[in-house]
């Protein structure tokens, strides 16, 4: 499991200041920008963060099938401890000849946060991954001396960054947790 924060956060404050002429008292102006009350639209947002779940998981299968894990296709929708999950799990692989044969089943993604409300940029997504199907196979030709898959709990923390989501941290649970 991967475990980390990431925050982001930002104040901008913008002010203007002017004088009058020098045998009159200073006057001093102040101008502050109006908070956005748009609310963002959440279909679109929860579509949005799906999409790019969906996109993580399609993008580590073809990386996968051939433990490439200098495939540019990762970081599309990673960054971060998921990036580096990914890419050392598949370096891993490479070194030790194991490619990746079919693919996991996203049984149900959901959106379970969008944070905060006005212009969410973080998300979670929890879903019941079912990864028996998704066999790792030594040079052999033999399947690799790993534990049977099956539904795994998976929870995935996404960031929004220059209006492009990615996960950030992925937890799979054990074989038989959802």
């Amino acid at each position: 499991m991967v475990a980390a924060a990431v925050c982001v956060a930002g104040a901008v404050v913008f002010a203007a200041c002017s004088s009058g002429p020098a045998a009159t008292a200073p006057s001093t102006t102040t101008t502050v920008a109006p908070a956005s009350t748009a609310v963002a639209d959440p279909v679109e947002d929860t579509q949005a963060v799906l999409d790019s779940y969906r996109g993580m998981w399609a993008d580590l299968v073809t990386a996968a099938r051939t433990s490439d894990y200098n495939s540019p296709l990762l970081a599309r929708h990673t960054s971060g401890d998921a990036l580096t999950l990914f890419v050392q799990g598949l370096a891993r692989d490479q070194l030790h000849g194991i490619v990746t044969k079919g693919e996991p089943v996203l049984l149900d993604p959901k959106v379970t946060s969008l944070s905060p409300v006005a212009d969410p940029t973080h998300a979670t997504v929890s879903d019941c991954v079912d990864d028996s199907k998704w066999v790792e196979f030594a040079p052999s030709g033999k399947r690799a001396k790993n534990p049977a898959g099956g539904r795994r709990l998976t929870t995935a923390r996404l960031s929004r960054v220059s209006g492009t989501w990615k996960t950030t941290e992925l937890a799979v649970g054990a074989v038989a947790s959802c």
